[in-house]
């Protein structure tokens, strides 16, 4: 069974995930047929919520089943490391740790290849730590001056005399004559060049362990996945791109991030300012980017109704109309993204969680009041309540599915500060006055959803509990209130 099949997919991320399997493997070969060497990035771009960590599974899954070599890293899970190198070495070596082949010349190559990856990124490492290899990133995040002064001390130290060796964060200043500088420049260029060679090493063992893999149980290219780059520190992803950039330029090795473009653009103008063009900036590091197709909206909100959990007792719709359908017509009326309808949902689900009627939450009437609240409507007054139905500019400025559940809100609306007897005396007095079949339908469905209630025997005396549904509504929220102020920023 495929990944998409088991995983239920809804939102025909299968197709895609083919579609790009196929043109990067017909790119890859086309830029190699060419003489291009380098690795190669695509940017896989969808907004928060839109399912990004799914599609990338499921491409994971079908390059391995294709079978490509293929790893997978979540680069949110590890940016508590100094290095993005770390994330990435370590995710390959593990790969080419477990690799098993029927083949015993192919595990002795591997084995080979492998040990030789390990020597040069041990040299590696221990250059990026002296901070020569790392200096495109570090001195532009603001790593500089202190790096610079703690490799300005090691290489003095004991060798030569200095009026001061002190860095910012003690306070202290460095002070060289022009003999110390000049074997300050030498040291250092020693250093440049012994970076240089271990990088060229680095590269070459990198390449060879790849084409190792190719030539056995696998077939070119190989896929490095990396997700949730948008999470992370500014300058742990910053620098994840330097390193791609710099270290990676490896052919037969295509990297494919999932990010929200525009997400990581804001984090890298919070490290160098809002002049910053972080757009263009980004297009440096991608040689393509894809924008995955928006879910359907009521594919989408079948399966988060389905994932929240919710007791199908706790809610009802009176009206004829399929909830999920009412709902993704409520949130592509009011314009909702992904994630607001994720939140929407989410608040829906907290409200029927602690819901404690005999009766359930009528869908029809507290979605487009959750919409309102997420969208900056306090609720807390009737007017600000009735904006959610009709205001100007109201959610529901057009009938859902022939309904108009303006007209609906009137009615129930009417009883806010009545009791539910009062609502029971009014149909029957439209029904000894002959009136009631000159009500609309949806008219007749408000009266009867006050009925139902009063009908119950513990209410009778109450308001109705649309009364409630604002306070519920905002009760609920706390629970997202965060998420709420950052999405209103």
């Amino acid at each position: 069974m495929s990944y998409w099949t088991e995983n239920h997919d809804k939102l025909g991320r299968a197709e895609e995930s083919a579609y790009i399997i196929k043109f990067l493997q017909q790119r890859v070969a086309e830029r190699i047929g060419r003489g291009k060497t380098g690795s190669y990035v695509l940017n896989i771009d969808a907004t928060w919520g839109e399912g990004k960590t799914f599609f990338m599974k499921g491409l994971f899954a079908d390059l391995k089943e294709a079978g490509h070599p293929a790893i997978m890293i979540d680069a949110w899970r590890d940016d508590f490391s100094d290095d993005p190198l770390t994330a990435v070495v370590a995710e390959f070596d593990r790969f080419l740790t477990n690799f098993q082949s029927k083949d015993r010349s192919a595990r002795k190559r591997i084995k080979t290849a492998t040990e030789n990856f390990r020597r040069n990124v041990g040299k590696m490492s221990l250059l990026i730590g002296k901070g020569i290899a790392k200096r495109a990133t570090t001195y532009v995040v603001g790593e500089a001056a202190g790096e610079l002064a703690e490799t300005a001390k090691e290489i003095v130290s004991g060798k030569v005399e200095v009026e001061a060796v002190v860095d910012d964060a003690t306070g202290e200043v460095i002070k060289f004559t022009q003999a110390q500088i000049d074997k300050f420049a030498e040291l250092k260029l020693a250093q440049f060049n012994e970076a240089k060679v271990s990088l060229d090493n680095f590269q070459a063992s990198l390449g060879n362990a790849v084409k190792t893999l190719s030539g056995v149980d696998f077939k070119p290219p190989f896929f490095i996945l990396i997700d949730e780059l948008d999470r992370c520190r500014p300058t742990y992803a910053i620098e994840m791109l330097e390193r791609i950039k710099h270290l990676f330029e490896v052919e037969n090795v295509v990297f494919v991030l999932a990010t929200d473009t525009t997400q990581l653009a804001n984090s890298i103008k919070a490290v160098y300012g809002n002049e910053f063009d972080s757009r263009h900036y980004l297009a440096r590091f991608f040689d393509r980017s894809y924008m995955l197709a928006a879910p359907d909206r009521l594919e989408m909100v079948k399966f988060l109704l389905n994932a929240s959990g919710m007791a199908d007792d706790k809610r009802t719709m009176s009206i004829e109309v399929d909830e999920a359908t009412y709902i993704s017509k409520v949130c592509t009326q009011s314009g909702m993204e992904i994630r607001q309808i994720e939140k929407a949902i989410d608040l829906l689900s907290v409200i029927c969680s602690t819901w404690d009627e005999p009766f359930p939450v009528e869908t029809v009437l507290i979605f487009p009041m959750i919409v309102a609240f997420l969208k900056g409507n306090p609720l807390d007054s009737k007017e600000s309540i009735d904006g959610s139905f009709r205001g100007k500019g109201s959610l529901l400025a057009l009938a859902i599915e022939g309904h108009n559940i303006r007209e609906l809100y009137g009615i129930v609306s009417g009883y806010l500060e009545k009791p539910l007897s009062a609502a029971s005396r009014d149909k029957v007095n439209l029904h000894n006055n002959a009136q009631w079949n000159a009500l609309s339908h949806i008219s007749q469905i408000g009266y009867e959803i006050l009925d139902q209630e009063f009908r119950n025997g513990q209410r009778r005396h109450r308001r109705p509990a649309f009364a409630s549904y604002a306070n519920r509504i905002k009760m609920a929220g706390r629970f997202i209130q965060s998420d709420l102020d950052l999405d209103q920023k």
